[in-house]
């Protein structure tokens, strides 16, 4: 069955110098993979899966023709092999040759199709073909997973097994180590070889009833080396195999120091590889940290930056504030002077007015005199007039540079 999500993940070559079956292959293969590099022949073929591996594209598998001008299928494949010995191979043929299938095979090609190929049959070919390689390179990564763990425990606990007669086929470092004997000393022997001379016989009879029946066992056991010095072990036995009659029963013991030094030496040990996981994470957190404060630098700089150009402003806001205030004390003296005038002009209204009415009754004798009066309160009145247009100028100059000294200081608080 065809698993498009499957499909999906994954990354083509074809290489196909026929163009029209090239061109019809092509949009199958569009439609049902991540992403297909498309060759006219082996040299391009070549050039493809260069550049693909250069841009981390990675391909999972290549379709190829083998009758190709330039370079042909196999000297593809040739070349392909020293760069990459693994990556999946599929040829397309017109013909079959006995020899040249060899020859492929010898090369690691996956399958082979004759034209004209059978689409379905490929793409259940290439999903198969690479389920079985994710399935491997997963397979590898759990060995190397657990191989880490083999690592750890063969630091800290005394790991071997023993047949079905309870001769050791295996001892680690770690029980070697403890129990002083080589392994020449050791393979070959009784498991209880090192049990100390007060241990029951009890204990190892009900040891060997629970694994004979497929079960483990676990307990506290003392222990002698070969030097006479005494040791205490927790001690787990497991019987491997057991259910395939096939094979003989084989049984891993798992045993950990009890005593103090060796319990200090053996959690030592097996922080090694915890501690070196916790730097990693404490590295990769403070790399972390120190970029997002290079961010944070970063605006610091671009906000200095700002207050210098908030500083240039202020200078010239100041330097406005200075002409505003001498504007205001010339408005001051001007209204100061325009009020006294007005006071004077008043005062001497006043006084005509008076001066009016009492030579009310010698009008016509002193008409002169009054058309002379009368010319000088107009030529009063003009200059008031005149005074009053220039308050009322200086007054608007006032209030446009107020408006600007205010624009400026809204601008400066939007950059703050």
């Amino acid at each position: 069955m065809i698993n498009v999500e499957f499909l999906k993940t994954l990354t083509l070559l074809y290489v196909e110098d026929d163009h029209q079956v090239r061109d019809k292959f092509v949009v199958i293969l569009n439609k049902l993979f991540k992403q297909v590099f498309v060759a006219v022949d082996g040299v391009d073929g070549l050039e493809k899966f260069h550049q693909s591996n250069k841009d981390k594209a990675y391909i999972d598998l290549i379709i190829s023709d083998i009758a190709m001008p330039n370079m042909d299928g196999m000297e593809f494949l040739e070349n392909i092999r020293k760069i990459n010995t693994s990556v999946p191979f599929i040829f397309t043929t017109a013909h079959t040759n006995t020899e040249f299938l060899i020859s492929s095979i010898q090369e690691g090609v996956s399958d082979y199709f004759v034209k004209p190929v059978d689409t379905k049959a490929i793409i259940q070919k290439v999903q198969t073909t690479c389920e079985l390689r994710k399935k491997d390179k997963e397979i590898l990564h759990y060995q190397k997973e657990a191989q880490k763990y083999l690592d750890v425990i063969n630091k800290v606990a005394m790991v071997t097994i023993f047949d079905h007669d309870g001769n050791f086929t295996f001892v680690n470092d770690f029980y070697i180590e403890v129990s002083e004997y080589s392994e020449e000393e050791l393979i070959g022997k009784n498991f209880q070889m090192i049990s100390h001379p007060d241990m029951s016989k009890q204990i190892f009879k009900d040891q060997w009833t629970s694994l004979k029946n497929g079960k483990n066992w676990k307990g506290k056991l003392k222990h002698l080396s070969k030097n006479g010095q005494a040791f205490y072990t927790y001690t787990t036995i497991m019987p491997m195999n057991f259910k395939d009659k096939r094979i003989d029963t084989k049984y891993i013991s798992i045993r950990f120091l009890t005593t103090k030094d060796e319990n200090e030496k053996r959690e030592f040990k097996r922080k090694v590889p915890y501690n070196l996981q916790e730097t990693k994470k404490i590295n990769k957190v403070s790399t972390s940290k120190i970029e997002v404060l290079k961010n944070k630098i970063a605006k610091y700089k671009n906000l200095v930056k700002i207050e210098e150009k908030l500083e240039s402003q202020k200078v010239i806001s100041a330097k406005y504030y200075t002409k505003i205030k001498d504007l205001e004390h010339t408005i001051e003296d001007v209204q100061k002077g325009y009020e006294n005038l007005m006071i004077s002009a008043n005062s001497e209204i006043r006084d005509i007015l008076t001066v009016a009415t009492e030579v009310k009754t010698r009008k016509e004798a002193i008409q002169q005199d009054v058309s002379v009066v009368q010319s000088e309160i107009q030529v009063r009145e003009e200059l008031i007039k005149r005074l009053r247009i220039q308050v009322h100028e200086q007054s608007k100059k006032i209030k446009d540079l107020k408006d600007v000294v205010s624009h400026r200081e809204t601008q400066l608080s939007s950059k703050i």
